[in-house]
């Protein structure tokens, strides 16, 4: 009996070794974890922190109906007075995660946005109300919305991961953001579109499931992730609630680095209810796209690459460096909206 209960103990003791290894080899392999530009795509062991950084940078460039690209003055004859012509977004995102237990890991992430969009004016007297200048810049920054998340680990067997998550949105973001418009009475401070704001206004529902696989220099994975918005906000909108699946694959070039390449499909409803203190009217037409709600959302594929850095030795060993390019493969805008052009996403994580 005695010989037994020490064979037992040798092999729960190798066991438990062999799953420490799995799972150090897991967060220690480049590919390990995904694209930087996917959130919650991996859990953590029990009494595990891990700190991350994010640099997000968006290109947005002309005027999209439908799938088809249009022009400043085919926006003006559909009856607007004003057309976005570009516009650039960038975020730096702080995070940081802890595992209670080995089933379940907690997340918060707080981002510091910055937009900035180039207009243009086709209507006369809108023109001279803007001191003679036909093109007019509008900007907004600020914290954005808090996001904390719970993921919760379904199977973990070194090669298969599949995990959930629920997380909450707060509406910590401002919307009642303001920049110098051409308007009645001249170029004031006037309420800023959804567009320009820092957050939803809402507690916001932000369900995920993820699959990864890792093999002997490889990796894969998918993830299902979404965004519903509870209710209307205090300035009478509700956002579109959006729709995300992400699919990517990475190979390990070096113990140190991996390359990798995605597919997503993005999809965004429209805007409900009126956008308060935002100007509708402007002369006998309408005003500007985006302070209507039919001019919200779309859907899109992309196509991504990137590659993940982790620092074999020295001081700043097992940080993970990492970065991502996007590119639409297709876009369709609901009613007149800006295209996307690219985005880049920069990242620093460290897990201890």
């Amino acid at each position: 009996m005695k010989f037994h209960k020490h064979i037992i103990a040798i092999a729960t003791t190798l066991s438990s070794a062999a799953h420490a290894e799995d799972h150090h080899t897991k967060h220690a392999r480049p590919d390990g974890h995904a694209p930087i530009s996917i959130m919650g795509d991996h859990t953590h062991k029990a009494g595990e922190w891990m700190l991350s950084y994010r640099y997000m940078s968006m290109g947005m460039d002309g005027i999209y109906r439908g799938s088809d690209s249009v022009s400043p003055a085919e926006v003006f004859a559909g009856g607007y007075a004003v057309s976005p012509t570009s516009m650039t977004m960038e975020m730096h995102m702080l995070g940081l995660m802890y595992a209670p237990t080995d089933r379940l890991t907690l997340s918060a992430m707080l981002p510091y946005l910055s937009r900035e969009m180039d207009h243009r004016i086709g209507l006369a007297p809108l023109v001279g109300l803007n001191g003679g200048s036909s093109t007019f810049t509008t900007k907004s920054d600020g914290i954005g919305d808090l996001r904390l998340s719970s993921l919760i680990s379904l199977i973990d067997d070194g090669q298969h991961h599949l995990h959930m998550g629920l997380g909450l949105s707060l509406p910590t973001g401002s919307i009642g953001e303001k920049d110098i418009l051409p308007g009645p009475g001249g170029r004031l401070s006037r309420q800023l579109p959804a567009a320009m704001q820092n957050g939803s206004g809402t507690i916001d529902i932000m369900p995920s499931l993820t699959y990864t696989y890792l093999a002997d220099g490889w990796s894969a994975g998918v993830q299902a992730s979404g965004v519903y918005h509870t209710r209307t906000n205090a300035h009478g909108y509700r956002l579109g609630d959006s729709f995300r699946l992400d699919g990517w694959a990475a190979w390990r070039v070096a113990e140190w680095v991996s390359v990798s390449g995605g597919l997503s499909y993005l999809w965004e409803n429209e805007l409900s209810g009126n956008q308060s203190d935002v100007g509708l009217a402007a002369g006998p037409g309408r005003s500007v796209p985006t302070a209507f709600g039919e001019n919200y959302g779309g859907q899109r594929i992309e196509a991504s690459v990137g590659a993940n850095f982790v620092i074999p030795d020295g001081p700043l060993q097992n940080h993970r460096l990492a970065l991502e390019l996007r590119a639409p493969l297709w876009q369709e805008r609901n009613g007149y909206g800006l295209g996307t052009d690219w985005t880049a996403t920069v990242g620093w994580q460290y897990a201890f």
